[in-house]
């Protein structure tokens, strides 16, 4: 390597070194605060959906007296009833009560006389948190208890049950334990890419607005050194930080996976050698792409608060893919791979799923990647030739 763009290297690194602000801000957030804040917030969420599904379930209730049978086939179910008097609507909406269950006074007549009787429920089909697991378990009751009583009800006319299913549908779920586990894991190719780009941005931010607010731009290239030469250095001080926070957010990830709660959910996360080496290859080439754009916007900005603003903005750049992919079935494609920051959202979702990662697919996924950073590498050091931009106020 020329040894006037190492020299350049060497420095941007030992000052953002010395930055203690900027690396907390960059490394520790990025790299360390995210894999610790993903696994508290998804134990917590698990271990509550859980808590509440095994917790006794609770019922809130008017006109009881109304539905003896129903009475007792709930409290053989170990469910406590609670007597409730007031409004079922304010009550939910006041989130006094998680559902209610109004059983009207015909109820009685229609049971007797075998016609379809009436059972109200009341809940919050929007409401967050362990909730609907409670509107799950009462809806699952009243349906257990209307299905044994019309049953109930042929046996004792001489009529088979089994003629009311016409259709019966044997489950066949083909989803590995790993795949399952998946399904609390969909953040994390937003949480690594993001990491990868917080690692670099304050260092692009302040190697080229931060210089144009200090005035130290004028007096550096006044160094016997090609401008080329200078901005590759810098360049490459970027992306080894965007490198390093990779690495190490895939480490701390590796070392906090094994407090997720997945065991007891019967669910696995495969985060051996072979797939962490996978994610920092397909990884790996964003640290060019994350650097240069990075770099081209704080050229354009004229302080250090201005870049920072707009660097900022490009975080939603890894949001797009990996919140559509959350929600939108796709079926990879090997063009695809040849889309930045998609590609790497879809070789992760492929590893957490446990699904085999195809050769190509990696081979392309860093060829693409590799090539758009270096265009943007190319533009940035253009952007850093014109004179009117460098020194704009």
């Amino acid at each position: 390597m020329n040894k006037q763009i190492l020299t350049v290297t060497k420095k941007e690194i030992k000052d953002n070194v010395r930055d203690k602000k900027s690396l907390i801000s960059s490394i520790f957030m990025g790299a360390v605060f995210m894999p610790i804040f993903f696994v508290i917030f998804i134990n917590f969420m698990i271990n509550t959906q859980k808590d509440k599904a095994e917790a006794q379930l609770e019922i809130a209730i008017t006109g009881s007296e109304n539905a003896q049978s129903f009475m007792s086939f709930v409290k053989s179910k170990g469910i406590k009833i609670k007597p409730f008097n007031g409004d079922p609507k304010k009550a939910i909406e006041s989130k006094a009560e998680e559902a209610v269950i109004i059983i009207p006074k015909s109820f009685g007549e229609k049971f007797s006389k075998g016609l379809p009787a009436k059972i109200e429920v009341y809940y919050d089909a929007t409401a967050k948190g362990a909730t609907n697991v409670t509107q799950r378990r009462i809806k699952s009751v009243i349906q257990e208890y209307s299905q044994t009583i019309g049953m109930t009800r042929l046996q004792l006319r001489g009529i088979s049950p089994i003629l009311m299913r016409a259709v019966i549908v044997e489950d066949h779920d083909v989803s590995t334990s790993q795949a399952k586990g998946a399904q609390f894991l969909m953040i994390l190719p937003y949480a690594l890419i993001l990491g990868l780009f917080m690692g670099s941005m304050y260092l692009a931010i302040d190697t080229m607005a931060g210089e144009k607010e200090r005035n130290s731009l004028e007096s550096l290239l006044l160094n016997p050194i090609k401008r080329s030469h200078l901005l590759i250095g810098k360049l490459l001080a970027t992306i080894s930080f965007g490198l390093m926070t990779m690495v190490i957010t895939l480490i701390v990830f590796k070392m906090v996976m094994p407090l997720m709660p997945f065991e007891k959910m019967g669910m696995t996360i495969d985060l051996g050698v072979k797939n962490l080496t996978i994610l920092a290859l397909v990884l790996a080439p964003l640290a060019v792409l994350a650097a240069s754009l990075q770099t081209i916007v704080a050229t354009f900005s004229k302080s250090f608060k201005e870049a920072q603003t707009y660097v900022g903005i490009l975080i939603i750049v890894p949001m797009i893919p990996s919140m559509a992919l959350m929600f939108l079935p796709v079926k990879e494609k090997l063009w695809m791979m040849s889309i930045p920051v998609l590609s790497q959202n879809l070789i992760i979702n492929q590893i957490i799923r446990g699904e085999q990662v195809a050769t190509m697919s990696i081979i392309v996924t860093i060829i693409g990647s590799l090539f758009i950073g270096l265009l943007l590498a190319l533009a940035a050091i253009k952007l850093y030739n014109r004179e009117s931009l460098l020194f704009s106020k």
